[in-house]
């Protein structure tokens, strides 16, 4: 399938390229279509560092990706080498001490931070994350002459080090004015509109991300068992061996082996990539969520099969759990997606609705997640299920926990 990234460049006060802004496009028209932030991010990075290749985008100038609160809680940023992205933070972005925090740690880690569309209305609110980020993306057609000079007065005072990048330059009395008032990087019309660089990508099977998140969900994941999925998907394995020879990881030797590609990225980072991968492909309404509360059932399955006669295939349960939403998730049928994977009939059949053991276990958390109490008691009298009732609160608490340890993972 053709894929498109746009790029427009940032100038220095020379008027020399400092970097490039990468935005999201999904056909060759010069326009911004995606309404979720996170979809349209990952598909920047998969089709940037994954797809198309950094150097041929940026010709080895820093890239500036869009980052939404999601994505910069997942850790998403420090999948990608901190000499080759800046950071952007998005307006809408709320500075929360959480946040404020988590852009910390990335500037511990030598991250470049940046913050777009900034308005002068707006010093007091991001008073916190003014005193980390390193450039000030300032709106130039929001703000009046007096509110442009005012920023870099004001913000001085708050942050000496800071950059102020003035966007939206359209002429070059736009320019000269930046330039007399104290910023130093530039973007808009005047200089360059963004420009399409068109690539072609391969289509993975969309189950398989789901199988090694499985995978790295389990105590003591296994690296074989996730070289074997992605070896045996010719596409998940050329983005795999393309992103660890790029730039991005910088190898001495060349990698021609996915087993050595995963050692070398390492279970955290392999989260983190496949999550990407996974976000392009997934629709539109808040595809974070659904990933959230299918590790939740997969998690509360596992918990409560435990305590049952199929206390011995907890991992199958955990398997249940995660593909309870995988229709939701590609918004593709159950039956689709289900046919090539290698579940156990029974495990096959509950997740399309037949009710065996597995569909029993599972229609309690359906009521849990619900909150319908006289039905989940009417339910575990009428299928004789004996779970006491703390237990199961007990379950689902440590679901809850142990899925939030993974999407922050």
């Amino acid at each position: 399938m053709d894929i498109f990234v746009a790029r427009q460049p940032i100038f220095d006060t020379k008027k020399n390229v400092f970097a490039y802004e990468l935005l999201y496009r999904d056909s060759s028209v010069n326009k911004y279509t995606e309404t979720d932030g996170n979809k349209a991010t990952a598909a920047v990075l998969a089709n940037s560092f994954m797809e198309i290749g950094y150097d041929t985008i940026t010709n080895g100038k820093k890239a500036f990706i869009n980052f939404t609160e999601e994505l910069l809680h997942m850790g998403a940023p420090t999948l990608f080498p901190k000499e080759l992205i800046v950071i952007e933070i998005l307006e809408d972005v709320e500075p929360t001490a959480v946040l404020v925090g988590k852009c910390i740690e990335f500037k511990e880690k030598g991250y470049t931070i940046a913050l777009d569309d900034f308005e002068y209305r707006y010093i007091s609110k991001y008073k916190s994350l003014l005193k980390v980020i390193d450039i000030l993306k300032v709106d130039w057609l929001l703000n009046s002459v007096g509110e442009q000079i005012n920023i870099v007065k004001e913000i001085k005072k708050i942050n000496p080090k800071i950059k102020f990048l003035a966007e939206k330059i359209e002429t070059n009395t736009d320019y000269e004015e930046a330039l007399k008032s104290g910023y130093s990087l530039f973007q808009g019309y005047f200089f360059s509109k963004p420009t399409i660089i068109k690539g072609i990508a391969g289509q993975s099977s969309k189950l398989n991300y789901l199988q090694i998140i499985n995978e790295i969900a389990k105590s003591n994941p296994d690296f074989d068992n996730i070289t074997h999925v992605i070896e045996r998907d010719p596409v998940l394995a050329l983005q795999l061996l393309k992103l660890i020879n790029s730039v991005t990881y910088r190898s001495i030797q060349r990698v021609t082996s996915v087993h050595e590609a995963l050692v070398r990225l390492g279970m955290k980072e392999i989260n983190k990539w496949v999550s990407v991968l996974m976000l392009r492909e997934t629709t539109k309404e808040k595809p974070i969520e659904v990933m959230r509360t299918s590790l939740v059932r997969a998690y509360f399955m596992e918990g409560l099969v435990s305590t049952t006669i199929l206390k011995n295939r907890k991992s199958e349960a955990f398997l249940f759990g995660l593909f309870s939403l995988v229709d939701v998730l590609f918004n593709y049928s159950k039956e689709e997606l289900l046919c090539d994977i290698p579940l156990n009939d029974d495990v096959k059949s509950a997740l399309l609705g037949k009710e065996n053991e597995f569909s029993k276990i599972f229609k309690i958390i359906t009521c849990y997640e619900k909150a319908e109490w006289d039905e989940l008691e009417e339910h575990m009298k009428e299928k004789n299920i004996t779970i006491n009732p703390f237990q199961i609160s007990e379950f689902y608490y440590n679901a809850l926990k142990l899925a939030e340890n993974l999407i922050e993972y």
